[in-house]
């Protein structure tokens, strides 16, 4: 593993985060709307990161596909060359 992996979180990495968060206790005060004002954003930022984490996934998918592709194309081709 490369030092800039080691630095950017994984997408299991988020969804371990969201996983192991604290459930809501049920009752409401102002300071716990607050706090829950500042989860949303932290949530909302959170998705925002899963989104792009999985848009750069596909995209690696696509890639690795695109070159598996070629590979199998070239090796028809020189077997029946």
């Amino acid at each position: 593993m490369d030092a800039h992996s080691k630095l950017k979180p994984t997408l299991e990495d988020y969804i371990l985060e969201m996983e192991t968060r604290p459930p809501d206790s049920g009752q409401v005060t102002e300071k716990d709307v607050w706090a829950q004002l500042h989860q949303k954003e932290a949530d909302l930022l959170l998705a925002a990161e899963l989104g792009k984490a999985l848009l750069e996934k596909n995209e690696e998918l696509k890639k690795n596909q695109e070159k598996l592709i070629d590979d199998y194309s070239t090796k028809v081709e020189s077997s029946v060359g």
